[in-house]
């Protein structure tokens, strides 16, 4: 039986590991530019994160956005 790799799920893959920095870079531009853009931007940029937090929930098995907030459909 193969052993499951442990540790953090982002050093275990390269692409995962890229997904992380791009999702922890794109919430720090949230903040940052926050009153800087128009509502418009702000808000297509705030989907990029949340679609980018969906995508490495997926990847990594880790609780989705919506079930860390605690919103059930």
């Amino acid at each position: 039986m193969k052993r499951k790799s442990s540790g953090h799920p982002a050093r275990q893959d390269e692409d995962v590991a890229k997904l992380f920095r791009a999702m922890r870079t794109t919430v720090e531009l949230v903040q940052t530019l926050d009153g800087k853009l128009t509502p418009e931007r702000m808000l297509e940029l705030k989907a990029a994160a949340l679609g980018l937090m969906w995508c490495y929930s997926e990847l990594t098995g880790l609780p989705a956005p919506d079930q860390i907030l605690g919103r059930k459909e």
